[in-house]
């Protein structure tokens, strides 16, 4: 699941189960948040088993039961736009969770701010939390009331944006991410305005304690709907359309699939990932994961098409890459690294491959090969 299919499933969801998130789990996330830390200069954290902030009826207002694990956001308090910030990255971290099958909620009020402070440092403030977990298939009807008093209050399309006269396609899809968009009492406090230049500015229809908040989630979605670009922070912050590529590849096993080995690249900017790279005119996504293969491993592969994951990210400023993965294993060929392109190969079971990836989402592509593996057995 993408970040985008995220946004098209999430819901908030207030009640949890026991059982506690895995330590695989746990890994993956951390990866995550470490990645958007040094991104965003945030203090962002996952707390497992610490109940402390919503064991109290008195704080949680009986509006979430059975939490046991939470997201702090906090960061530096001299960050003028920390609370943006901590919507924005906070919002890929619980896109990132969806993904993963974890239920998650952001909350405001509704805890003891005072028993989350213990994990800040000197100098940084406390935005909020959001609650993460396991949660129960079968939603109880206090769910289902809050979720549809929620679908009904949800902006139109009209009072989200303006400038909709010959909008572009990717616009619109923005702004239809940003109705799914998380809100504090979803209120959706902000107006998205398409400029004449195809630019786009969104702007704060109201403010609370929350808006900038609410802000910068709304931002992320406008983001991930119209398939990337740049914004800078503030209200009335602008938006540029990101130039799209694209590139293909593939996760390389060998043995069988009760016993099998991974092959990782370590490419020369030192991250462990698999081997891909630019769809050249005329190519289809097969033809060019199998040439990149040759080209950075050496190997001529049978390559799977039923396996395809996509993986999105900024390579660069102002670009944003969609790569395709199949999933193959070796025919033929003399395995050697391309010099050029790859520092290191080497082969992996699952379990040494997956804190090897360095990568959050190629660590999912890495979760689903070997679950589409294990069903081959």
């Amino acid at each position: 699941m993408t970040l985008s299919d995220a946004v098209s499933t999430r819901i908030s969801l207030r009640s949890y189960l026991p059982d506690p998130i895995s330590p695989q789990q746990v890994c993956q996330l951390d990866k995550a948040i470490a990645q958007y830390n040094r991104q965003a200069g945030l203090h962002i954290q996952l707390i497992c088993n610490r109940p402390d902030p919503f064991s109290s009826l008195t704080k949680s207002y009986g509006m979430l039961t059975g939490v046991r694990n939470y997201l702090v956001f906090a960061g530096p308090e001299s960050d003028p736009d920390l609370a943006e910030k901590c919507g924005y990255y906070g919002e890929l971290i619980i896109l990132t969770a969806t993904a993963m099958g974890l239920g998650t909620c952001w909350v405001g009020g509704t805890y003891d701010r005072r028993s989350c402070l213990c994990h800040l440092s000197e100098g940084e403030k406390l935005v909020c939390v959001a609650a993460i977990g396991h949660t129960p298939e079968e939603r109880s009807g206090r769910e289902k009331l809050i979720r549809r008093i929620a679908q009904r209050s949800s902006k139109s399309v009209a009072e989200l944006a303006s400038g909709l006269s010959h909008a572009p396609s990717w616009f619109m899809s923005g702004i239809t991410a940003v109705q799914r968009a998380p809100s504090a009492r979803n209120l959706q406090p902000y107006r998205f305005v398409k400029k004449r230049d195809n630019s786009v500015q969104v702007h704060l229809t109201e403010t609370n304690s929350f808006s900038s908040v609410d802000l910068g989630i709304a931002k992320l979605h406008f983001e991930l709907g119209a398939h990337g670009g740049v914004w800078s922070w503030g209200d009335g912050g602008t938006f540029h359309k990101a130039a799209e590529e694209k590139s293909c590849g593939a996760v390389i096993w060998r043995g069988t699939p009760a016993q099998h080995q991974y092959l990782l690249a370590r490419h020369n900017g030192g991250h462990w990932s698999f081997p891909k790279g630019h769809v050249e005119s005329g190519e289809t996504e097969i033809q060019t994961a199998a040439r990149e293969i040759w080209e950075e491993t050496g190997l001529q592969t049978e390559i799977d098409t039923k396996f395809r994951q996509v993986v999105t990210y900024y390579p660069k400023p102002g670009v944003i890459k969609d790569v395709i993965f199949f999933i193959a294993s070796p025919t033929g060929g003399s395995e050697h690294a391309q010099e050029a392109e790859i520092a290191d190969l080497g082969w992996f079971s699952f379990e040494e491959a997956r804190p090897l990836v360095t990568f959050a989402t190629d660590e999912e592509v890495l979760l689903a090969a070997e679950a589409y593996l294990t069903q081959q057995e």
